[in-house]
């Protein structure tokens, strides 16, 4: 678990962006620019016009840390130098230039005094370090100590714009900064939408707090938020406080307010207290709890909702998860998850990290690692979350699970090696209807022996494994024996070749290279007909899975196999960057017998000869454009079992153009036919419209729709999205409205659309 990292954002809390700049910056160190580069106006350039894409800036190898030496030269040029020889004083005039570690300063006139170490400097005063800028009408600056004051100061931090003015800026010592009559904003100087003022302000790096009096937050020259005092973090470092809130309308929810507040117990505990709001439902509490010991850490998180008011019952959710180091290589772990009904997600969303809305999974695990064992006990149960699922077809549960792994060695024969693995799995399945499902233990042992010959040209890995699985079952739906074993040789035999060819063309050093491949596998035929299905399906055809040793996942069903897969891979690469351009991928395997294990007693036996043909190619185009696409071709039927394309328009970073297609077929009829498209493109200066939508074919029905806009400037942006969607492609449709509000390089405020757009827009990047 990782220190948390979470601070409060509220909008008065302005200052928090410029202590970062001013007094906690460490961002990359530039050169000094020249007087055409940096006009006395805090604008570099007019970057601001540039904002959405600003370059790189050039680094140099000063290094803040340095400071300190005493042995650190300082550089200093200039027109012309009158030196004092009775006080050591150097006397700079014309286009002065002081360079000491990652510090430069500019000024017209110059005073340097070597003995103290002190610059008194005069007339458009430029100063720079790490990550920082001040721009200063007069000054001086004690290098040696980190003291100095500026007078009639602006100051610029380049990689995030935050910029402001101080009457007067105080660097009391390395960690104490302080700043008088100062605002802070990161919109263009004279044109802030919103502008933070203050009239004292004290920045502290050994403490990481930063204290202001008279903080004023002004909107268009509005004041808008008044506190006399208020102390804040400038660092890493946590402090309680609010969070930035949230707002949703939804025909769930209605209108749905989150006010999150943040309490900052201890430096290895923290909380988070969300009172939520909601017009049809009433008022929900949800909070999370962390803690971080030195064995041991967790998180605890939960939300209660009393009498919801359209369903006249308390709603609630838990989560429990906890990590411990018990010993010296053993570690335990605890996922428990559980919620108050079957709705609660559809309802209010998802709080916890699942991927599964059919199924609320809850673990406990203690691992073993020592030497050349790997051993992990845990137990899985779940919650069904779907009504549509019969009592009998729920999964099972692992109560419990060991597995074990044990890699003893890897022994060099001449210009061989032998590689040795031994993989064991003993668990118990339970079922939540016992009386329905059979359930037992099952134990399966794997011993395996490989030797690897592996040269840049390409490779031979033959290989002999023993599959050996034993049940103990209690029956209920059969009445075949309760205890029986199988065992099975698997043998293998995986080669491949590398060829390659280097090019010329478009301009570019390109290597094509032609990888084929031969993959054979033998496994006998063993009844496993009255076996049960614990946790066994039928795997996915892909190119992958092709070279894979068992057509099944799980270990009740081990695949007969009598076959060799043979596949082509070719790839262009830059040979410079060794970035890919294109690659294409094609396998087929070629059934030498008959497949009589599978999945279900009553399915019948594949005669078929060879398998679908399975493509896979994706492609960097020029111009933005990139393209992917997979096929699953059946040549005994002449169709096409799956297909999958998508194309990809890309010019620039803030505009994408996304579409694919999806299509399954099963059994000769069609089980899945979906397109999608999705845009955010810009339509004016600064603004851009956001759209998407995915549509199902088989269902003649909108399965999802959204539609909204974005205005991003430099110091703030709005978004608003309207969205339409089914959970299920038979439900009715809901409508939800999302709106969020940012202050750049402050907070934001409302939903956090910029999440919603990368999950559903392929290639969208949130540029903040």
């Amino acid at each position: 678990m990782s220190p948390p990292e979470r601070r409060p954002a509220a909008p008065w809390l302005a200052v928090l962006g410029l202590a970062a700049g001013i007094a906690a910056t460490h961002a990359t160190a530039a050169e000094p620019p020249s007087r055409t580069q940096w006009p006395a106006t805090p604008d570099p350039g007019g970057q601001w016009d540039a904002c959405l894409d600003l370059p790189a800036m050039p680094t140099r190898t000063g290094d803040g840390r340095a400071r300190r030496d005493p042995d650190l030269a300082t550089h200093i040029e200039s027109d012309r130098m009158r030196y004092q020889r009775g006080t050591g004083t150097y006397a700079f005039d014309g286009n002065v230039t002081v360079e000491r570690a990652d510090q430069w300063l500019r000024a017209d006139e110059l005073l340097y005094r070597q003995m103290e170490e002190r610059i008194d400097a005069r007339g458009e005063l430029l100063y720079g370090e790490r990550g920082l800028r001040l721009f200063a009408d007069q000054g001086y600056l004690e290098l040696g100590r980190d003291r100095g004051e500026l007078d009639g100061a602006r100051y610029l931090v380049p990689e995030t714009l935050a910029q402001g003015e101080s009457d007067k800026i105080e660097l009391r010592d390395a960690d104490v900064v302080r700043l008088s009559r100062a605002t802070y904003s990161t919109c263009e100087p004279g044109n802030e939408l919103w502008q933070l003022r203050v009239s004292r302000l004290r920045l502290n790096r050994e403490t990481g707090v930063g204290e202001a009096w008279d903080a004023r937050m002004a909107i268009a020259g509005t004041p808008v938020a008044y506190i006399p005092y208020m102390n804040f973090p400038i660092d890493d470092r946590r402090k309680s406080g609010l969070l930035p809130p949230t707002f949703r309308q939804s025909e769930r929810t209605g209108t749905d307010f989150t006010q999150p507040y943040y309490w900052n117990i201890a430096p290895n505990y923290d909380a988070t207290i969300s009172p939520r709001y909601m017009s049809q439902r009433g008022s929900m509490v949800h909070g999370e709890f962390r803690y971080l010991q030195q064995r041991h850490s967790g998180e605890f998180q939960g939300a209660y909702l009393p009498d919801d008011d359209q369903l006249g019952e308390d709603r609630w959710a838990l989560s429990i998860d906890q990590r411990a180091r018990i010993a010296r290589g053993v570690s335990a772990s605890l996922d428990f998850n559980r919620v108050s009904d079957e709705d609660y997600f559809r309802d209010f969303g998802s709080t916890f990290d699942q991927s599964s809305v059919s199924h609320l999974r809850s673990r406990g695990q203690v691992r073993h690692r020592r030497g050349d064992w790997d051993t992990r006990a845990r137990a899985d149960w779940y919650q069904t979350l779907s009504p549509t699922i019969a009592p009998r077809n729920r999964p099972y549960e692992r109560l419990p699970q060991v597995r074990m792994r044990y890699t003893p060695w890897r022994a060099d024969v001449g210009p061989v090696a032998l590689d040795y693995r031994l993989d064991a799995e003993a668990v118990r399945f339970d079922h939540p209807e016992p009386d329905l499902r059979d359930t037992g233990t099952r134990l399966d042992l794997t011993p395996r022996l490989s030797v690897p010959y592996e040269r840049q040209a390409g490779f031979v890995r033959p290989t002999l494994a023993l599959r050996h699985t034993q049940y103990d079952l209690d029956r209920v739906e059969s009445e075949g024996d309760e205890t029986f074993s199988r065992t099975t040789p698997i043998t293998s035999l995986d080669t491949g070749i590398y060829l390659e060819r280097h090019f010329q063309a478009f301009d570019r050093s390109l290597r094509q290279t032609l990888e084929p491949r031969a993959y054979y596998l033998h496994v006998p035929y063993r009844d496993q007909d009255d076996i049960p299905r614990f946790d066994t399906s039928r795997a996915q055809p892909t190119l992958f899975q092709f070279f894979s040793e068992n057509r099944f996942i799980g270990a009740d069903r081990v695949g007969d196999a009598n076959q060799v897969t043979l596949s082509l891979t070719s790839r262009f690469l830059d040979r410079t960057s060794g970035e890919e351009y294109f690659r294409v991928g094609v396998g087929q395997i070629r059934h030498f017998r008959d497949r009589e294990v599978q999945l279900r007693a009553d399915d019948p036996i594949d005669e078929t000869s060879r398998s679908e043909i399975i493509g896979e190619t994706r492609a960097r185009l020029p111009a933005g454009f990139s393209v992917g696409g997979e096929a699953v071709w059946d040549q005994d039927t002449e169709e096409t079992r799956f297909a999958s394309l998508r194309v990809n328009y890309q010019p620039r970073r803030d505009a994408v153009i996304s579409t694919a297609y999806r299509a399954r077929r099963d059994n000769g009829e069609l089980s899945l036919e979906q397109r999608d498209l999705a845009v955010v493109w810009p339509v004016l200066r600064r603004w851009h419209v956001i759209g998407g939508w995915r549509y199902s074919m088989l269902e003649d029905r909108t399965l999802e729709a959204f539609g909204g806009l974005q205005y991003r400037d430099c110091c703030w942006s709005i978004r608003l999205v309207n969205r339409y969607y089914r959970e299920d492609a038979g439900e009715e449709p809901e409508r939800s409205v999302m709106l969020q509000f940012e202050f750049r390089g402050l907070g934001s405020i409302g939903d956090r659309i910029e999440d919603f757009l990368e999950d559903t827009i392929y290639g969208y990047q949130d540029l903040r």
